[in-house]
């Protein structure tokens, strides 16, 4: 049985490693403004294009 859960321990600790890269690399893409905040053209807050209408303000959105 320990080696199984020293098994799962490096396993867990991997993934958080991973994970944890992949955020500080998104956050450092987002200061470098590699990554584009959409934002609505009526209110001008950051809303999602998946929807046809701004949650914020009930505006149309393009595309």
């Amino acid at each position: 049985m320990p080696g199984d859960v020293l098994i799962r321990d490096v396993l867990e600790l991997l993934i958080v490693i991973a994970v944890g890269g992949m955020v500080v690399s998104a956050i450092g893409r987002l200061r470098r403004r590699e990554i584009e905040v959409y934002r609505c053209p009526a209110c001008d807050r950051p809303t999602s294009r998946a929807y046809p209408r701004c949650k914020h303000c009930d505006t149309p959105l393009e595309g």
